[in-house]
C-alpha cells in the first residue's frame, strides 16, 4: 500500500539530516498502523532500496540500524542517494482484488472473512483473557530461555507455539497450506503471543493479507471479529470501531468447544515432553499452572546444545 510509511519519512525530516534519529519499535508500529510480523527479523530492516520500508528512509539519506531485543531503531546520516523507481512488474495488491471479485466476492475482506478460522468463545473464555504460555517470538534462538527488560523469563521460540497452541484448542491437525496468524503483532509481548482470543487461521494464499500493510480493512475486520467474539482489544486502547461494510462478512465456522481445556492441553503436553511448550510450562509455568513451574509434566532431556527438541508435537 503506497504511502504506509509516509508517517515514518515525516518523522525523519523533522530530525536534521546531520543527527541520527531513534524510534521505539512499539511507536514506529503505532506511526504506520502496525508493523508486519516479519519486522520482528533482522532482515526486514535491511537497507534495501527494493523494499517500501527502507525506502522511507533511505530516500532521506538514512540507513537503519535496529536492535530488535531493546526494541529500538536508529536511522543514521548515510549519504545515500537512490535512483528514480522503475515500474514495478505488476501490483499485487490490485491483481489480488480483481482475483476475488472474478471468484465472485465483493471485496478481498469478504473473501479473506469467509475463510478466517476462531476459536469458539467458550473455549477461548476457559484462558480468562490470559496467555497460555510465556513465550515471545526469536526464530533465531528459539529454544533458549530470555529475560525480558522487566525481569520476566521467558522462552524463545518461532511461530511453533502459537500454532500449536490454537490448534491444540481446536482439537485440530495442522491442514495443508494454512498459516495461523496474530490479531494484534506485537512477538515481544508475552500477553499477546499465545493468547488464543489473539490467534486466527486461513490458507497460506491468504494469510499475507492478514498483516494489515497492503490490506488495512483486512486487519480492521479480523481485529473487530476477535473484539466481536471475545470482548478483545489491546490494554490502552479504544473499544474499536466496527468496519465499513463488516456486518456483510461471512465468517468460516468455528471448531467445536473444547470443554475442558486444561485436560486437552495436559493431554498434548504429556505425549510431547521435549516440546518447547511442555520445556516452558516446567522450567517457568504457565497459565494452567498459576505460572509456576508445574513439575507434574515430568522430566525431560536435553537434545541439541540444550535447546529443546523442535519436533512437532503429535495430536
Amino acid at each position: 500500500m503506497a504511502g504506509k510509511y509516509e508517517p515514518l519519512s515525516e518523522f525523519l525530516r523533522l530530525i536534521p539530516a546531520s543527527e541520527e534519529a531513534a524510534l521505539d519499535l512499539k511507536a514506529l508500529d503505532r506511526m504506520v498502523g502496525g508493523l508486519p510480523p516479519n519486522a520482528a527479523s533482522a532482515s526486514w530492516w535491511t537497507n534495501t532500496a527494493g523494499h517500501a520500508q527502507a525506502r522511507a528512509w533511505m530516500l532521506l539519506g538514512r540507513r537503519a540500524r535496529v536492535d530488535l531485543r531493546a526494541g529500538r531503531v536508529v536511522f543514521s546520516p548515510a549519504g545515500i542517494h537512490i535512483a528514480p523507481r522503475t515500474p514495478p512488474v505488476m501490483d499485487g495488491v490490485k491483481v489480488l482484488d480483481a482475483f476475488v471479485r472474478r471468484a465472485g466476492y465483493p471485496s478481498v475482506a469478504a473473501a479473506v472473512a469467509e475463510h478466517t478460522v476462531f476459536l469458539d468463545p467458550r473455549t477461548v473464555a476457559q484462558t480468562a483473557g490470559k496467555p497460555v504460555f510465556p513465550i515471545i517470538r526469536d526464530p533465531v534462538r528459539r529454544g533458549q530461555f530470555g529475560v525480558l527488560p522487566e525481569g520476566r523469563r521467558v522462552l524463545l521460540d518461532d511461530n511453533t507455539t502459537p500454532t500449536w497452541a490454537f490448534l491444540w484448542a481446536a482439537g485440530c491437525n495442522k491442514g495443508v497450506d494454512v498459516q495461523y496468524n496474530h490479531v494484534w503483532t506485537d512477538s515481544q509481548n508475552p500477553e499477546l503471543y499465545t493468547a488464543l482470543w489473539n490467534l486466527c487461521a486461513t490458507p497460506a494464499f491468504l494469510a499475507k493479507t492478514t498483516d494489515g500493510q497492503n490490506h488495512p480493512e483486512v486487519r480492521l475486520a479480523v481485529q473487530f471479529r476477535a473484539y466481536e467474539l471475545y470482548g478483545a482489544q489491546l490494554a490502552g486502547r479504544s473499544t474499536p470501531a466496527r468496519p465499513d461494510g463488516y456486518e456483510g462478512l461471512s465468517w468460516a465456522p468455528m471448531p467445536e468447544p473444547i470443554a475442558g481445556l486444561e485436560a486437552a492441553y495436559r493431554s498434548r503436553l504429556a505425549s510431547s515432553p521435549k516440546s518447547r511448550m511442555a520445556v516452558a510450562a516446567r522450567e517457568i509455568g504457565w497459565l494452567f499452572s498459576g505460572w509456576a513451574p508445574d513439575a507434574t509434566l515430568g522430566p525431560w532431556t536435553v537434545v541439541v546444545d540444550g535447546s529443546p527438541s523442535d519436533s512437532p508435537p503429535p495430536l
